[in-house]
């Protein structure tokens, strides 16, 4: 089971949140810098975080499918 931890970075201009995604699987560490728009709480923050890093997983699946199939 992976462990999923968000950290928030900073607040930069123009309402943006620098968050950092770190995730701990049984093959390895990952760390992504995840930038959002301030969402209004902490909460709707860090699910916007966590939607935006199943987005990129999800795209990052299809590519490396993509890729390993492309070398067959």
């Amino acid at each position: 089971m992976s462990e999923i931890k968000l950290t928030k970075v900073e607040v930069r201009p123009g309402g943006q949140l620098l968050y950092y995604v770190r995730v701990n699987t049984a093959l390895g560490k990952v760390e992504l810098p995840i930038v959002i728009t301030e969402q209004g709480s902490n909460a709707l923050n860090e699910t916007k975080v966590l939607q935006s890093s199943l987005a990129l997983a999800e795209e990052l699946e299809v590519t490396i499918k993509f890729q390993l199939e492309t070398q067959l």
